[in-house]
Parts: structure tokens; sequence; C-alpha cells
């Protein structure tokens, strides 16, 4: 088949399954998707991507969301870049011009992407992740403050306890780690149950920091470098005087990471 007709066809492939925007690719987290049609988007995005296709800042985003995304369904797959080589197109792709309409997505991947970890050569780039979060907000609050509505943004993934893409623990892991259905999940969600199960603890990456009016600066591995971390819930601050120390984990939301069970 001629090249270039391939290369369209690929793209009408994924823009037909909304694997052309980052926040669609991320419901494919909680839309059942199958696996064997998340390899082929991946296998097919992996095509765009290539070096002589010329791919768009856009294409090489979606990318790289769709490596996270299929890395949740399927780890050993080998249509997932090696995690080393995504966080390298990721520090060329933040070298490049980059469009209002893409910083959101971009700034979002790269905070959950280069989330301090010990000794991960992505830690000079994470040394930039107050940088990134900062831009992040900003560009929620331009982009998508009408969409929200004064809704809580989703929280796509939680920062768990392993390396590379399985430290990254969707809320679908989570259900299937406690057997909770839908209305079950929301339930435990809202009144801090979740927290409370055994094998959620010991999934998930419990975080310390210190409390500065109504944010949290996040310790990290990186001497010296501290992030600021917003509460889901305002209340959960309550008790705990300016400066004092508190652990959380850390949820990444399209508004910037967020901290859930603040003790």
């Amino acid at each position: 088949m001629n090249n270039m007709l391939e290369l369209h066809e690929a793209r009408q492939y994924l823009e037909r399954q909304k694997a052309d925007t980052y926040s669609g690719i991320l419901n494919f987290l909680s839309d059942d998707i199958s696996p064997e049609k998340m390899r082929k988007i991946a296998k097919l995005s992996a095509f765009v991507c290539a070096p002589k296709h010329q791919p768009t800042v856009k294409e090489k985003i979606n990318f790289i969301y769709i490596n996270v995304v299929l890395s949740c369904f399927k780890l050993a797959s080998p249509h997932i870049r090696l995690y080393q080589n995504l966080i390298l197109l990721l520090g060329q792709v933040l070298h490049e011009q980059i469009s209002l309409s893409e910083n959101l997505p971009l700034r979002f991947i790269a905070v959950v992407l280069l989330w301090p970890q010990q000794h991960c050569p992505e830690m000079v780039l994470s040394k930039s992740l107050g940088m990134h979060i900062s831009q992040m907000r900003t560009s929620y609050h331009m982009v998508m403050k009408k969409v929200y509505n004064g809704k809580r943004p989703i929280v796509h993934f939680i920062l768990g306890k392993k390396q590379g893409y399985e430290r990254l623990v969707h809320l679908g892991e989570i259900k299937r780690c406690i057997g909770a259905g839908q209305e079950d999940f929301t339930l435990m969600w809202e009144n801090g149950q979740i927290w409370k199960q055994k094998k959620v603890e010991e999934l998930l990456c419990r975080v310390t920091g210190q409390v500065k009016n109504k944010l949290i600066l996040a310790d990290t591995c990186i001497p010296g470098l501290k992030l600021e971390i917003t509460p889901v819930f305002q209340s959960q601050l309550s008790g705990h005087a300016l400066e004092s120390q508190v652990s959380f984990f850390i949820g990444f939301s399209i508004k910037g990471p967020v901290a859930l069970d603040i003790k």
C-alpha cells in the first residue's frame, strides 16, 4: 500500500477511536476498551509517529498518552515503548514549540511521568516540575475551567510504590484491588474508606509534606525540591497547623497534583 495512504488511514482510524486527543485516550481507562483494540491503537500511533512521517507535536503527545494507558492494560505488550525511551521522547517534546492547545496535555503528562523517583534518569527533567505544575494550573484555568464548572477534576492516576509505568496506579486498578463496583467505589472515595483498605495502602506510595496555607509542599527525593499539592478536600487540612508535617497519597488530575487522605 502506498505509504501516504497508509499514514492517512492510520490517522483516520485513531480519530475514529477518539485516540487523537489526550482526553479521548484517558477515557480508555474507564471505557472498558478491549486490549486488542488498545494494542492496535498503540501500533498505529507508533507508525504515525515514526520520524520519517514528521509527526506533529500533538501526535507525539498522544503517543506518550497511548503508551501510558496501554501499560495499564498490558505491561508486557510489544507495542509499549520502554519507559526510559518514553521519558526521552517527552524530554524532546518539552523542548519543541508548544501551542496553547497542547500546553495543558503536555504539562499534565510531564508531571505524571516526571514525578521524582530514586535512581532514575528522568531526575534531571524532574527539577522543572514546579514550572510544569504552575503552567498546567494556568492552562487549566484558561482552557478547562468552564468545562468543569466548579466540579473537581478527575484523578486519573495515583502515585504507587513501584517503578516505571507500574507506579502509575489508575482507579480501575484500585477498584479491582478491593473488588468494588462503581457505586460502592464512589461512596468509599467520598467518605475516605477507600484509603483504609489494606490492599490499597500496600499499592500506593504515601508521601510527606508541610502545610502551607491552603496547599501542601510535598517532599521529594530530590534535595531541595518541594512541590505544591492541592488537597482534594480542604477540610482535611483543618486541625493541621501552618508548616506542620502531614502525609498523604498523590493523585494526578488535569488541574494539578492533589493530596488524598491527608493525615
